[in-house]
């Protein structure tokens, strides 16, 4: 099993060669095609976490269920999103969630949240690192208990190849609504470890790009994702909360995933919750 440093030394060489060899076209390199790929030309899966934005480019569609209850309430949210790429580092990801929720003596609403458009850019890819940069926009086509408020969140998400087929997605953005001119900073860390068995095209750093299925890995996720208001009454407040979860690729081109959501911060905003879903990729 190879170490940590050996694998950090092994990205620093492969890296600074790619970066190197693309430095005189890197502006090109925005408009090269697009090509669905799993696996860093290290071998290591590129796999997606629950509810942390990913830095890598992708053609995937989302069919997402999530459940959590506390407080007396109950909440059902269905989401589609489909992710996007044009070229190579420029995509955009598109969310629309329908909520119903069930409040105790209080009675049930139903409805569409608002939408959500992110455009983004892939800056670096590397063979250990990715950083994207993506402004996210919210636009009120929800219905009113679920939203109804225009808002833009610029932000980072970047994906780091730890070794031993342990990666970290993570992302920090600053999200501002106009109709209440409330800011809030969003950040979240996902941690993958993958198992199955590594891709033979591997061996071949040259022939990496021709393996394009997850067909058979299964991944663990521990997840950390949360908020803070940066001004008004509640600022410097945090409402974080943690996921354990695991995904497995199904088929070629299919994954299914599912994860227990629980409250970190306190005071708890809810007592537990559940989410599951698959991936289509395309």
């Amino acid at each position: 099993m190879k170490s940590l440093s050996h694998t950090i030394a092994t990205c620093l060489i492969v890296s600074s060669a790619q970066l190197h060899a693309e430095n005189t076209g890197y502006a090109g390199s925005f408009l090269e095609p697009f090509e669905h790929v799993h696996f860093s030309s290290l071998g290591t899966p590129i796999i997606h976490s629950f509810g942390v934005e990913p830095a890598f480019t992708g053609r995937d569609l989302f069919l997402d269920y999530s459940w959590r209850e506390g407080n007396g309430v109950t909440e059902h949210e269905t989401e589609v999103e489909l992710e996007w790429a044009f070229t190579k580092r420029l995509g955009i990801i598109v969310e629309v969630p329908y909520i119903y929720e069930d409040e105790e003596n209080v009675g049930s609403a139903k409805g569409f949240g608002d939408l959500a458009i992110v455009p983004r850019a892939l800056l670096i890819d590397s063979d250990c690192f990715m950083l994207t940069a993506q402004i996210e926009a919210g636009l009120p086509t929800g219905s009113s208990a679920f939203g109804g408020e225009t808002s833009i969140a610029p932000g980072i998400a970047i994906w780091n190849d730890l070794g031993n087929w342990f990666t970290l997605n993570s992302n920090i953005s600053i999200a501002h609504g106009f109709d209440s001119d409330e800011t809030e900073l969003e950040f979240g860390f996902g941690l993958v470890k993958s198992f199955g068995e590594k891709p033979s095209d591997h061996h071949n750093h040259a022939d990496h790009k021709h393996q394009h299925t997850t067909g058979g890995l299964i991944n663990l996720h521990l997840e950390f994702t949360g908020s803070t208001p940066v001004n008004g009454d509640e600022s410097g407040d945090f409402a974080t909360e943690g996921l354990i979860g695991i995904s497995y690729g199904i088929l070629p081109n299919m994954d299914i995933r599912a994860g227990y959501i629980f409250p970190i911060s306190t005071p708890e905003e809810f007592d537990h919750g559940f989410t599951t879903g698959l991936i289509y990729h395309f």
